[in-house]
């Protein structure tokens, strides 16, 4: 969470700058945009990271669950067999393996809501970048349109 806290940060005061008049808005502006686009980008990587991050804990989740199942089709082996140890030893590895498959369940949530967040506020970030493009644009054109005509 601290690189969108920096990155928000940065959006802020650029905007402030851009903001408090400066005395060439056009330069200031264009200079906002790249600075946005290179925040962007950043924000782009954090994304990538964090779905490569998630997908991890989800084949970590989903091989301790495969484990804890295996486990308990052994107990149930042993219990036919009438091995009632081997049925015991092997449901306390299946409980140490549903424990790790539950914590990763709660890891894979969290980091699906942190996942959201960030491609919100990358959404958010790219309409930000959209509106001071526009603006420049408009800077520009304004800049054409009260020059002086030679006659």
């Amino acid at each position: 969470m601290g690189l969108l806290d920096r990155v928000w940060r940065v959006i802020r005061a650029n905007v402030n700058t851009l903001i408090s008049g400066a005395e060439d808005p056009e330069k200031v502006l264009e200079q906002t945009v790249t600075e946005m686009q290179n925040d962007l980008v950043k924000l782009r990587q954090a994304v990538a990271q964090a779905i490569a991050t998630q997908k991890r804990t989800e084949r970590q989740y989903s091989q301790a669950q495969s484990t804890a199942d295996e486990w308990y089709r052994r107990a149930q082996l042993a219990l036919q067999k009438g091995q009632e140890n081997l049925a015991r030893e092997a449901l306390t590895r299946r409980k140490s393996y549903q424990e790790t498959a539950t914590a990763m369940k709660v890891q894979v949530e969290q980091q699906k809501q942190v996942m959201e967040k960030l491609k919100q506020n990358m959404r958010q970030l790219e309409q930000k970048i959209s509106e001071a493009k526009l603006k420049r644009i408009c800077i520009l054109l304004g800049h054409v349109l009260l020059r002086p005509r030679k006659s």
